[in-house]
């Protein structure tokens, strides 16, 4: 923080105090260390400079700050390239710093005063300050933040002073990079224009065109790529460019047909595939696109690019990457009584009573009488069929009724399973499924009991401001979060168990069949999640999520059923479900959103008005 307020001015002062110290009595080295370490903790602070400049008064203070093969601490370094800038090493001082802001771009190395000195970019080797430049604007943001940009512009100062006396277009065009990021785009378009007459290849027509985008000249950029392609055909990863950004301007047809025509040069480029993925998803919405897209990251693990096109095809949707809210009556109206009482910071005082026309989920009831104790609901009728009938008998369950009352029918989870959950939930949603099964291995120690308990209990909402403020709006969000949580660790249990035979699978279908509830659709989402993991699932669980949806369809025809509808999700989020049963769910999602009448159930039956 170069405004010398906070933390790591206060250390660097600290480090800067030792080092006089040291320096008073003569140990250079142990001086050394604390200017390095005061460096690491504030680069802006000039006092260090000073010290390294009474540190270096016999000019052999470089040794003191030595640079290995294995590398070095990174405030030596910066304090070696000081020193170096000193000795008039300008181009070794400027590679090292550079080096120094790519492993910590987000500190204020820049303010090195010495980069500042005029006459600086004629000391340097154009070529290799180049390189260094190059490689720095590689690791930052495109473009870079103004707050973060402040510190950097140093760097691009004496960008401009080597693009003066470059002769090479094709690192001119390569450090345009830098301009366009930390600087006005365009000085980076003035840079790229000035270098393609001599490239006889792609490279300045490729960062030319990324120069534009930067501009807003779409079109300009796009004319840009298209010379770049006919320059160099086999550029698979421009290809790619081309239609991302045809796709983000909402020609999604136009940047598929250049995706498919990257994929005839290479079938599985790391880029292109996922992107084909990502991209027909978003057309049609058919999952078998993502389902291939995962089944192809599993066989290429290492290739990243395919986890951002998953995260970025289910953003937004249910279960792909969040869990759909609560929908029943006392749900609704637990969250206008906290929309109305801001003042009171929790409703747990009031006295409520309420009357609702039928029996809702039991998960929906036990929220409500955590978050308000003195809540007093009015049961008006159960209609058929009855929501406290499990669909079929199981070993495992996790509400008995006593009369219309539902009663969690395990005990509570122990505090070691509560901490775990809250602390896997508490980063709230996932990025896709695969990325909720992964974070919910830290689950997988957890008893069937506890996993149960952690569904049937309500638990503290984790203590962390983005819960906090979700719990005031929705209170019965976090209940409904950490069932699904608590379902997902299910899927970790006694991993090594073969899934026909195993206790996960017996509990998970146990609940998908039990009493009509959020553990209902929490429990189909993790056999969900465990079809998109291992193909060899997908035809079990096909028939277990169409068969639950068809019944709760059929519910429906008769009586609300409150999670049809993120049934229905599901139903649609399940790899090899009938086609039929995806027809339906996809009709009832479009039917309900516009208000129309319900379609007929697989079987022909007529739907109820």
């Amino acid at each position: 923080m170069s405004d010398g307020v906070g933390e790591p001015r206060t250390e660097a002062e600290g480090e800067l105090a030792l080092a006089r110290i040291a320096m008073s009595e003569g140990e250079t080295g142990h001086a050394a260390t604390h200017l390095g370490n005061a460096l690491a903790a504030d680069p802006s602070l000039p006092a260090v400079y000073e010290a390294l400049r009474l540190l270096d008064a016999g000019g052999n203070a470089l040794a003191l700050f030595p640079v290995t093969k294995e590398g070095a601490y990174i405030g030596a370094a910066a304090a070696r390239s000081y020193l170096l800038a000193r000795a008039g090493a300008a181009d070794e001082a400027l590679q090292l710093l550079c080096q120094v802001t790519r492993a910590e771009p987000t500190k204020p190395w820049g303010t090195a005063d010495w980069l500042n000195a005029p006459g600086l970019a004629g000391a340097l080797d154009p070529d290799k300050a180049a390189h260094a430049l190059i490689g720095l604007a590689q690791v930052l943001p495109d473009p870079v933040g103004a707050d973060q940009a402040v510190p950097l512009l140093p760097f691009l100062d004496v960008a401009r002073g080597v693009a003066a006396r470059l002769q090479d277009p094709l690192l001119l065009a390569a450090m345009s990079g830098l301009a366009r990021r930390l600087g006005p785009a365009d000085e980076a378009i003035a840079w790229c224009q000035r270098a393609e007459p001599f490239d006889q290849g792609a490279t300045a027509a490729i960062m030319l065109g990324y120069a534009l985008r930067s501009a807003g000249q779409l079109e300009e950029m796009h004319e840009a790529w298209q010379r770049a392609l006919s320059r160099d055909p086999g550029n698979v990863p421009l290809y790619v460019d081309i239609a991302e950004d045809l796709a983000l301007r909402g020609y999604r047809a136009e940047g598929l047909a250049w995706l498919d025509r990257a994929l005839l040069i290479e079938p599985g480029h790391e880029k292109a595939f996922p992107s084909a993925c990502e991209m027909r998803f978003a057309q049609d919405g058919n999952i078998s696109h993502l389902i291939g897209l995962t089944d192809w990251w599993r066989a290429h693990p290492e290739c990243g690019y395919a986890d951002t096109m998953l995260a970025k095809a289910c953003h937004g949707h249910a279960w792909l990457n969040l869990v759909p809210p609560p929908s029943e009556a006392i749900s609704n109206v637990l969250a206008q009584v906290a929309e109305r009482h801001p003042e009171l910071g929790s409703i747990s005082d009031l006295e409520v009573s309420l009357s609702v026309s039928a029996l809702e989920a039991p998960s929906a009831m036990a929220a409500a009488a955590a978050a308000m104790p003195r809540l007093v609901v009015q049961v008006q009728s159960i209609p058929e069929p009855d929501i406290r009938v499990p669909l079929a008998g199981g070993s495992y369950q996790v509400w008995t009724y006593e009369g219309s009352r539902a009663v969690p029918a395990v005990g509570p989870p122990s505090p070691a399973a509560v901490a775990a959950l809250r602390a896997v939930a508490g980063s709230g949603n996932w990025t896709h499924p695969i990325a909720a099964y992964d974070r919910a291995v830290h689950l997988s120690g957890i008893s069937i009991g506890d996993l149960l308990g952690l569904m049937a209990h309500v638990l503290p909402v984790p203590d962390q401001p983005g819960w906090n403020e979700v719990a005031r709006k929705i209170p019965a969000y976090w209940p409904r979060c950490a069932q699904v949580w608590a379902c997902l660790g299910l899927l970790h249990h006694r991993a090594e168990e073969p899934w026909p035979t195993s206790a996960r699978r017996a509990v998970l279908i146990d609940l998908v069949y039990g009493v009509e509830d959020w553990v209902t659709d929490a429990a189909m989402f993790a056999l969900v999640v465990a079809a998109w993991m291992d193909a060899e699932l997908r035809s079990e669980v096909a028939q277990v999520v169409g068969h639950r949806f068809v019944d709760a369809f059929r519910a429906y025809q008769q009586r609300e059923v409150t999670v049809v509808q993120s049934m229905a999700h599901l139903a649609l989020a399940t790899p090899g479900l009938e086609t039929q049963v995806a027809l339906l769910a996809r009709d009832l999602l479009t039917r309900a959103q516009g208000g129309g009448e319900l379609p007929a159930d697989p079987d022909g039956r007529p739907a109820a008005s």
